[in-house]
């Protein structure tokens, strides 16, 4: 797969790589497809999904973060790995466009 690249009618195009878009795939409940859609009706399911998973990795990182701090390690400066927060953001603020406006999100290739 190539990237993908996800449109509304809400908003502007969001390209995103392969790997992140099968993460974010699986999370809404989506299967790996070339072309998609997300209908208007499908778009709450699909942004309350991806906001919990972001949610639940904002949490998991706060909590190895305090372990690591309770175990007296020091947390090393450089900056840590982009989180789905980071990647998917472009996305929920795409279905949130698209839930307001009441219309559908595609992908393809």
């Amino acid at each position: 797969m190539s990237l993908v690249v996800f449109r509304s009618k809400a908003a502007g195009e969001i390209f995103m790589f392969p790997e992140t878009a099968r993460r974010i795939f699986a999370i809404i409940g989506r299967s790996e497809a070339v072309r998609g859609v997300i209908t208007a009706e499908q778009v709450p399911d699909a942004l309350q999904r991806l906001a919990a998973a972001v949610d639940q990795e904002k949490a998991d990182i706060k909590a190895a973060s305090e372990a690591a701090r309770q175990a007296d390690r020091s947390e090393d400066a450089s900056p840590g790995p982009i989180t789905l927060a980071q990647r998917a953001f472009p996305l929920i603020e795409m279905l949130r466009a698209a839930q307001k406006r009441k219309v559908d999100v595609t992908w393809g290739v």
